[in-house]
This record gives structure tokens, sequence and C-alpha cells, in this order.
């Protein structure tokens, strides 16, 4: 299959001779490895009859007839890459990658897609580096009897909305599990999966007590795992005879959000949960009275009960450590990057959105006064097989994983979660550079993978040169 890295020009239908509508070198003609004039032309889904016509150029440029381009929603200035399949006598134009989302609340016109606005221009622009074309699409207007979307693409300098078909691959980052579980969104991503053979990463959010229940099936995992059960008054006495400090997690809470600790000390039970405004604490002598306050806060929410841990502090304050795996443009499992987490003063959890502060993975391990702990290569190893576990025992398609680890005071590391939304807000940054984050590069190769771009190649043939309707009529410039 040859493939080239190509610039696209829509251009009206006067430029071309009759029944012709793409023009192109016969350099790149040769390159591609193109042998016939009528060929099939494909952007994402669709697909439509084109008929070349020649110049002399030595160009890697492609011009098309604007009616065939709207027939492909194929956008002008494109800088993507072409493949050609000789056997089907197709030519690939792209990839498109389309970034799945929740309808933004934002009404402030520069953040189009509120706190999600710069990682996304960061993926544009990143994806016209890799030669994809990226677009940003909301659940609704994923319009299946059409056989399109209506997506958002970065052009000089601003976002333009635009008719495109389904994407080639598409990357999940619908952030509301409500949404995300909406029959009418689960049918549309199901078709496209099934009839489109589109791949669909990080399809889905985690469920924090089918994970415990996955990975508990690994031997090597079971010992990183703080004993965790369901919430009910019989679990919630065994635990606390046998923990100080318990930690009582929605099974589908995020953020941080929901979280309960639980302290016995004293003949007293102290329940700690975090507000907007600080920690709300209540003290009891009862279990069981502790049992009616929890059962008051939870309702009918699925909540665990988790082994609380003794952590490492920096400044008195506990330390948890994320380290963000993404596989790459082999397909692999890769460490992307490791930051630590200081929890705040008033909260309970070290999560950003509850006033946590993060610093680089390594600084803060070397702060870390404890004579017994891992190394930042350790804790990057450790996610790595979490990671390749994990992906082992559960269904879905994941490529992009927010692991939680956590260092005892024994120098024992323990996995706290693992979460396939992990935040892009500019906030979850160490430093607010203009430069784009290495997960957005993580992205893209990631995409060449999914589309056959792993290892891009130059297509080399013993035929002779293309000679098929070489005219020596002189073209608009290209």
């Amino acid at each position: 299959m040859g493939r080239s890295r190509i610039q696209i020009k829509v251009i009206p239908e006067r430029h071309f001779p009759a029944n012709t509508n793409i023009n192109m070198s016969r350099f790149l003609v040769k390159k591609l490895g193109i042998h016939s004039p009528s060929i099939r032309v494909m952007f994402g889904s669709s697909i439509h009859i084109g008929q070349i016509y020649l110049n002399r150029k030595k160009s890697s440029t492609i011009l098309i007839s604007s009616e065939l381009a709207s027939k492909l929603y194929l956008p002008n200035q494109s800088s993507v890459y072409a493949q050609f399949d000789p056997q089907a006598l197709r030519l690939k134009l792209g990839p498109l990658l389309g970034i799945l989302m929740n309808t933004p609340t934002s009404e402030n016109a520069k953040q189009i897609f509120g706190a999600m606005t710069r990682f996304l221009e960061e993926c544009a622009l990143c994806g016209s580096m890799y030669g994809i074309q990226v677009a940003i699409c909301f659940p609704e207007n994923i319009l299946i009897r059409k056989k399109s979307i209506i997506g958002w693409i970065y052009e000089k300098g601003k976002w333009i909305q635009k008719i495109l078909p389904f994407p080639d691959v598409i990357y999940n980052r619908i952030t509301s599990r409500k949404i995300e579980q909406q029959e009418t969104l689960q049918a549309k991503l199901k078709h496209l999966r099934t009839y489109y053979q589109v791949p669909i990463f990080n399809e889905k959010f985690l469920n924090k007590w089918q994970v415990h229940q996955i990975l508990c099936n690994d031997e090597k995992m079971q010992d990183m795992l703080p004993e965790t059960t369901l919430f009910s008054f019989s679990h919630l006495k065994e635990m606390l005879q046998r923990y100080p400090i318990l930690y009582l997690k929605p099974a589908n809470g995020s953020l941080g959000g929901g979280i309960i600790r639980l302290i016995r000390q004293n003949g007293r039970i102290i329940y700690q949960s975090t507000t907007p405004s600080g920690t709300l604490t209540r003290l009891t002598h009862s279990l069981y009275h502790m049992n009616q306050i929890l059962k008051q806060r939870i309702k009918k929410q699925s909540y665990l009960i988790q082994q609380g841990l003794n952590l490492v502090k920096c400044e008195g304050r506990p330390v948890d450590f994320r380290v963000l795996v993404q596989k790459n443009r082999s397909g692999n499992w890769t460490i992307t990057s490791a930051v630590g987490r200081i929890a705040n003063n008033q909260h309970i959890v070290s999560n950003l959105a509850k006033g946590g502060t993060i610093r680089k993975a390594s600084d803060l391990l070397k702060e870390l006064k404890q004579i017994r702990k891992p190394s930042i290569s350790q804790l990057r190893k450790k996610a790595l097989e979490i990671a390749k576990t994990f992906e082992s025992l559960a269904d879905g398609h994941f490529a992009e994983l927010g692991i939680d680890l956590a260092i005892d005071q024994k120098g024992d590391i323990w996995l706290l979660e693992i979460n396939s939304k992990p935040s892009k807000t500019d906030d979850s940054m160490i430093s607010s550079t203009n430069s784009t984050r290495p997960s957005v590069y993580r992205l893209m190769e990631y995409t060449h993978f999914l589309t056959g771009l792993k290892e891009p190649t130059l297509f080399k043939t013993k035929k002779s040169f293309p000679t098929f309707m070489y005219q020596r009529r002189t073209m608009c410039n290209d």
C-alpha cells in the first residue's frame, strides 16, 4: 500500500477537464502506486468515485473539485495522509479523529468547550502536525440516518462547525456518566462499531467495585489492593474492628466526590466528608448511630468500604501519585507522565478538584523523608504492570488510564484507583506553558496505529511511470 503526506485544496469544477475531479502530480501518483485513472476516494466513512487528471509538477498537493469534496464532506486545506490500496483501487484520505464530548455549558466565546477548550485546541494543532484531521462532536450531533456528524474543526485560529463523515477513530471524552449511559448514545456507538468498524477507545467510565473484583483475580495485583467491600452494616462493623481508618467511596464516583472518611479513636467514630467550604465532621459513640448517618448520606447509591492506609506525607499532608499510562504508535502501553498530589489541609482527598496541589513525582519522592521508599522507576513499572493486567482481564477498548498509586509509611506501593477519563483541564497540568502536553502527542501516535500509519513508509514500485490522462494544458496553481 502506497502512502504519502499530502495537502488538499478544494477548487471549483471549471478548473478541471471534462470527466475529471482530481488533479495530482505524476510524482505523487508514482509515490502512491496509483495505476488507474478511475479510483474510489474515501474520507472517514464517505466514499465516492474519483477521476484523476495528471499535472507535471513535483507536488504533494491534491486538487479536488468542490462537488467531490462536498460528497465526501471533505474540509479544504486539510493536511492529511493519502493511502492507496491497489487491490481495492481505493485512495484513503485522513485519518479523521473524532473526539466525543458532552455538550458544554460555557457561554464564553473564547472558551467554546469550557475547561476542555485548551486541550482540544492542542489536539487540533497537534493533529495537523501528524496529518490527522481532528473534529469535536457532541452525542446529539451523531446523525446515523444521514451517515454524518456535525463536528467542530479548527481553522485559522478559530472553531467552525462543519458536516463531516463518521470518523475513522473516536476518542470518548464524555465526562458525565449519565450522558454516556443514555440508550440513544449507546445505540449510535454500537452502530458505528458494528457497521462501520470504527474503533472507539476509552469507551466507558469504570466502576470502582468492578475494577477491584477484576484485579482480585490476579495474584500480583492482590497485594497492591487495599481491602475493599460493598457497603453494608455488617461489613462496616467488621472493617471498623480491623482498621482504625476507613474510606467510603461511591462505586461510580469521580474527582473525589462523595468520599467519606471514618476514624475509630478513643471509643468514638469520627465521620468526615468534603464540602465546598472544607471538611464536615461529626462524632458518635454508637456504631448503630453512625450507620444511620451513613444511610442518610449514601441513600440508594452503591458505595464501597475501603481500608484506610497510613500514607507518606509532605509537610504533614497525605500524598498520592497519578501516573498517566497511554498506548503509543505501536499499540503498547507506555508511561506519559507521573505527578505527585498533595492533599489540601481543608480536605480529606488529594484530588485537584478538591484543592489538592501537584508536583513532579520524581521531585516529590526526593523530598519524602522515609528511609524506605520506592524509586520513580518502580512507580512507573507498577503502573505499567497494572495497565497491562487490567486490559487483559477487563472488557472494553482502553488506550488511556489514570492510575492512582499511594505509598505507605513502610514504603509499600498500593493501587487506589484506575480512571478511564483522566482530567484534561488546565489545572491538571504542572506548568501552564503554551507547549502541547505529552498526552496529546501520544493520542495522535495511537490514532496512527489504529489507522495503519504506525510505520509510514514510501511506496516503491518497479512499474513504469503512469501516463494516463496527462495533458499539456496549464492548470491552476497548486
